[in-house]
């Protein structure tokens, strides 16, 4: 049995729980009725980046592609481009790389876009995290799909983690993904299924995305964490772990598990609600301060503790 499941959406053989969204981008583009600029927008996690993966597969592969059950050939010679990121007609900008500047992405696009596709066969750009490009770099790639191409087509994805350039996002085709809970737990379950993973977390009590589950789920598994024990052992493991690995799906987590702490409180004592929930965002706010301030890890352990103890 596997104990983690890989987080690379690119690796994500079958689509889960976004047929809705598949069939409709499917039909628009055999209509030739496709948005030249497309903004997918949702939080994080919930497949954005997979579901656009497929699509780029099917356009460029019918013959591989498993339509009926929306399922990559990953052995496909149009698979194999795409993961190695060399694709002649897609080009994958995550500009998320400390090892470069945001503006060097847009720049290399630039010069990319400046050459012309093989055949005239369209070409498309797929930008993530694109609200987290500064003001700077979101005015470059505005001047890009300003002026459009016959061939080139942007899917821009937006994680909903800054707030995006509003000049932006008002020349795109803004398509919202949304996932109930119900949804959310079917794709998680199938993700499990198929892959035949362990899951570490209770997903049933969680209103997370897939994405977020699979992160989390990793996470536990590969430090042993267990969410169920005793919220300040759980928080001083989980404080000792960012701090040794700076990697902020630990303050994630922890955030989750502090939110699941206080609804499990606020369950046993409703008359105390709004009491709990303001000691929530406090110890919430000294997590995030913790991060931002570089604060001494000792120092917010005492202080989360001296709260509780005074609750």
């Amino acid at each position: 049995m596997s104990n983690a499941l890989s987080l690379n959406p690119l690796e994500t053989k079958k689509l889960f729980g976004l047929s809705k969204y598949f069939t409709n981008f499917i039909d628009l583009y055999k209509n030739k009725q496709f948005p030249k600029v497309t903004l997918l927008t949702g939080k994080k996690g919930l497949g954005k980046f997979t579901l656009v993966n497929h699509l780029l597969n099917y356009f460029f592969d019918k013959k591989s592609y498993d339509l009926i059950n929306q399922d990559i050939n990953l052995s496909s010679n149009t698979n194999k481009l795409i993961m190695q990121n060399i694709h002649p007609n897609i080009v994958y900008v995550n500009h998320i790389d400390h090892n470069r500047s945001k503006i060097d992405d847009i720049r290399l696009l630039i010069n990319q876009l400046s050459k012309t596709t093989i055949n005239n066969i369209s070409r498309f750009v797929v930008i993530d995290n694109v609200e987290q490009l500064n003001t700077s770099c979101s005015n470059a790639l505005l001047k890009i799909i300003e002026e459009p191409t016959e061939t080139n087509y942007f899917i821009l994805i937006d994680n909903q983690l800054n707030q995006l350039l509003e000049t932006l996002a008002s020349r795109c085709m803004k398509i919202k993904l949304f996932l109930n809970k119900d949804e959310k737990l079917n794709i998680i379950q199938s993700l499990l299924s198929a892959h035949e993973i362990q899951s570490k977390l209770n997903y049933k009590d969680l209103d997370i995305s897939p994405g977020a589950f699979l992160t989390y789920n990793n996470l536990c598994i590969d430090n042993n964490i267990d969410i169920e024990n005793d919220y300040l052992l759980t928080l001083n493991k989980i404080l000792f772990l960012y701090k040794k690995n700076k990697n902020l799906d630990y303050i994630n987590l922890l955030i989750m598990c502090t939110e699941k702490y206080f609804y499990s409180l606020s369950f046993k004592n409703i008359s105390r609600i709004d009491y709990l929930n303001q000691k929530k965002l406090n110890i919430i706010k000294l997590i995030n301060n913790f991060v931002k301030l570089n604060l001494n890890i000792n120092t917010v352990i005492n202080s989360i503790q001296l709260d509780l103890k005074n609750g």
